[in-house]
């Protein structure tokens, strides 16, 4: 019989690293198909990686705890806006690459109800794949979603 060794399977869990990009934010466009609206807006991290939030011309901002989104979504599989009017307003012709490769949706939930879709725009394709990667991993890490006393305290 082989001897079993303690801690081999074990996984050493690293807490979450947000990168410059992501802390310092990258213009986007943020549509909503419901309202018809078409907004562009700054999109940070903040340096722990709690938290993604957007800032439009208005200085108005929004919030988003990274622990509700479920999945973010860029390619094909992204939500595209049906009406032609929306679709027009958002594939302006001096940006780079297809739209759906330029788009960013991130799928939130409290629940596997209540299930919300933030649709975002890139400017270039490249930036929109970083940004989903990086999204994502933040918001499956799991230390993020058991955070400790002290976590607790600086995320609030």
């Amino acid at each position: 019989m082989a001897s079993a060794q303690p801690g081999v399977h074990a996984l050493k869990l690293q807490p979450p690293s947000v990168s410059h990009t992501l802390r310092n934010g990258s213009n986007f466009i943020k549509w909503d198909e419901d309202l018809s609206t078409v907004n562009p807006v700054t999109l940070h991290v903040d340096p722990h990686g709690f938290y993604l939030y957007w800032t439009d011309q208005n200085k108005d901002t929004e919030l988003l705890d990274l622990t509700l989104v479920k999945d973010v979504r860029t390619g094909r599989s992204t939500k595209t806006p049906k009406e032609a009017k929306l679709r027009e307003l958002l594939d302006v012709g001096n940006l780079v690459g297809r739209l759906e490769n330029r788009m960013v949706t991130v799928v939130t939930a409290s629940d596997l109800v209540n299930v919300n879709q933030l649709n975002f725009i890139a400017s270039q394709e490249d930036e929109a794949k970083a940004w989903c990667e990086e999204l994502f991993s933040l918001s499956s890490n799991l230390l993020s979603h058991n955070l400790n006393r002290d976590q607790s305290l600086l995320k609030a």
